[in-house]
């Protein structure tokens, strides 16, 4: 295992950089910069940075490209679970069942639904009335949501170590390489992934719950501080499997 606490602690290493931080993580797109001052914090660009320090904020530009390319790898990565996803919902509601529900519906009521001159509790009432010519539908298409829902779990699963394998090669292309994926597949990788998981997830909740009723201050200090954290473990975690 990593050692979590150090890993947790970096970003609140250097108050100047962490407010930076922060500050950059709320503006909309500029935030961009912030996952990428993460990425370079892992120390796998050409900025070499020490494991026991941060990196300075500088050469912004530079930052914002690389967060925008680790958005678009994440993006790819999605992208067949995505359409299979889409492809599912289309075929469901192109299905006998639903065509026959719908088009038993007229023009005059779908423009009532709209206006709101048929209530939500009536909507509600035809529905369940009509749900259970649903059910065969909905059991075919369970197999084929699951599918999409554990290609949506590999995407962000791969995500880091593909970000990092285009950062360490320095080739777009390296990021969907064999040679980098398979390095998710280890127990040394799944284990801290699931850790990083949770406790962003847990935290991220808790400065939300504490620090929500300021506007966009709660997902500035969730991107710096848990961008750094994810990073420094799953950079050293690449290093070693």
């Amino acid at each position: 295992m990593v050692d979590i606490v150090k890993a947790l602690k970096r970003p609140f290493s250097d108050t100047k950089k962490f407010l930076i931080g922060i500050l950059l993580g709320i503006i909309p797109f500029v935030n961009f910069t912030v996952m990428g001052y993460a990425l370079v914090s892992s120390g796998f660009t050409k900025e070499l940075v020490k494991k026991d320090k941060l990196p300075e904020w500088k050469n912004y530009g530079d930052l914002f490209m690389k967060g925008l390319v680790s958005l678009i790898i994440g993006f790819l990565l999605f992208l067949p679970a995505l359409l299979f996803l889409i492809g599912t919902f289309g075929t469901l509601v192109m299905s006998p069942a639903v065509s026959i529900m719908l088009g038993g519906i007229s023009i005059d009521t779908w423009n009532n639904i709209i206006t709101g001159q048929i209530t939500d509790m009536q909507v509600q009432n035809w529905f369940s009335e009509n749900f259970t010519q649903l059910i065969p539908t909905l059991m075919s298409a369970l197999p084929l949501f699951v599918i999409g829902a554990i290609l949506a779990f590999l995407a962000f699963y791969m995500t880091p170590v593909a970000v990092l394998g285009w950062l360490k090669e320095k080739r777009f292309g390296a990021a969907f390489s064999w040679k980098v994926l398979k390095k998710a597949l280890t127990v040394d990788y799944f284990v801290n992934w699931i850790v990083v998981a949770f406790i962003t997830g847990f935290f991220s909740g808790v400065v939300n719950v504490f620090l929500g009723w300021i506007p966009f201050i709660g997902n500035g200090i969730t991107m710096y501080v848990f961008g750094v954290f994810s990073y420094t473990v799953f950079a050293e975690v690449y290093e070693r499997v």
